[in-house]
């Protein structure tokens, strides 16, 4: 059962919903993929769910993969020390022992479910061409992404937990801070694809005066640090 029929049968136009899926999660644009947020409410509980109300066992397999997919989000999403707490879900708090289960459910359970799927697809009775059982299957390149991503933030967490650290937080390891700064150096060279020391050194200069003086965004998803470092 596909997640477009649910939207459309029993989602689109109900006056009381069940899930947050719109038709943006439906009719994806090349700039509405790259939303993580709408990633993260399709594979969430209320789908996975609501899919099982509705479906049953002919869903299972993909509501298996939406419940997997909810619970990686939320191991990886640990915001503070509350989040747990108030949204009641155990898997928002954070780390603070290296012998958490979370972890080895990322380490042992998830990547097992993914390997186990890819050999469920090669162990398939019938004549399939390669290219459809590829098809059948997550791309290599999210795969991989996935055991780079579990892999090192599970190193992280035990890495910093070992060393003393008295909490940590997962929503801290992402890349957002240099794409945002490299982001601007992209914007100020315009259509130049090669930049010179120079052109670098004086994009540095402009945003560190730029920067100085600017007011944050009230709804930007970062906070400014001030030079007393708050």
């Amino acid at each position: 059962m596909s997640l477009v029929q649910l939207f459309e049968e029993h989602t689109e136009g109900k006056l009381y919903k069940k899930t947050k899926l719109t038709r943006a999660h439906i009719d994806l644009t090349p700039f509405s993929v790259m939303k993580v947020n709408l990633a993260a409410q399709v594979f969430s509980n209320r789908v996975a769910q609501h899919m099982k109300e509705v479906y049953g066992d002919s869903a299972r397999e993909t509501i298996t993969f939406i419940t997997h997919m909810n619970r990686f989000f939320d191991c990886l999403n640990t915001r503070n020390n509350n989040a747990g707490k108030l949204s009641r879900n155990t898997d928002l708090n954070p780390y603070k022992d290296i012998h958490d289960p979370r972890l080895s459910y990322l380490e042992t359970e998830f990547l097992g479910y993914l390997e186990q799927w890819e050999n469920d697809v090669k162990e398939r009775v019938g004549k399939f061409a390669d290219a459809e059982r590829k098809r059948m299957l997550l791309s290599q390149q999210t795969i991989h992404g996935f055991h780079i991503t579990i892999n090192s933030i599970v190193a992280c967490v035990r890495y910093l937990l070992g060393k003393g650290a008295k909490f940590v937080n997962t929503c801290v390891f992402n890349q957002d801070v240099l794409e945002q700064h490299f982001g601007h150096y992209r914007h100020k060279q315009g259509a130049g694809d090669n930049p010179t020391i120079d052109n670098v050194r004086h994009t540095l200069n402009t945003l560190r005066v730029v920067g100085s003086v600017a007011v944050a965004p009230i709804k930007g998803n970062t906070k400014r640090i001030g030079n007393d470092g708050a």
